[in-house]
């Protein structure tokens, strides 16, 4: 059946890129990950957000430059899906990072205008900075390999998506997994980190 699926992606996929009715095949991929869409989205902005039109224009975009550049040749085994998944986080954590930047310019247009609905302002902003200073002191806590663990598994990614994603075996993740916990239970900064917002 996932052999069906991954086909009938794929068979879209080449149709968007050689522009042999596009748009009709772009409008089907996107219909088959809006579900996706709408998890990344509701991860990032909250659940009201998901109706919204612009971090869904911001998802989609991510989704046909996905469409665009996925190679299953190089993903060595990772599947569109996930790393569809991978460009629409990065491009949602994009539209977050630009409008923190603009609330740091109140004199262009109403504050409350570029906040996106759904979201608890005080909490997503200490929520983000407390995300960044722990993954800033995990990135020079563990090797690069933990890291991308530690990262992916951030983003509930599972440890069979983490190791297709890292060309490793399921095992390895879990001992990366245990290394990491007892490394960031034992950094004093990140406990530091963590008590700072109770």
């Amino acid at each position: 059946m996932d052999s069906i699926k991954n086909a009938e992606v794929s068979e879209l996929i080449l149709r968007l890129r050689e522009g042999r009715l596009a748009d009709e095949a772009f409008s089907e991929l996107l219909e088959r990950y809006n579900p996706l869409l709408k998890k990344r989205i509701v991860t990032y902005f909250g659940y009201e957000a998901a109706e919204e039109s612009e971090p869904m224009q911001e998802a989609s975009i991510a989704l046909h430059s996905a469409a665009m550049t996925y190679d299953s040749d190089k993903c060595d085994g990772v599947t569109f899906g996930l790393y569809a998944s991978v460009c629409v986080s990065n491009r949602l954590k994009s539209l977050i990072k630009k409008k923190m930047k603009d609330m740091d310019n109140p004199d262009e247009f109403s504050l409350l205008e570029r906040v996106p609905s759904g979201i608890d302002i005080e909490y997503s902003v200490v929520a983000r900075d407390v995300c960044d200073r722990v993954m800033k002191e995990a990135k020079s806590l563990l090797s690069e390999f933990e890291y991308e663990v530690f990262r992916l598994g951030f983003e509930r990614y599972t440890t069979k998506d983490i190791a297709k994603a890292l060309g490793k075996s399921a095992k390895s993740v879990d001992n990366a997994k245990f290394r990491i916990s007892k490394r960031l239970r034992e950094s004093k900064t990140i406990r530091g980190i963590l008590l700072d917002v109770k």
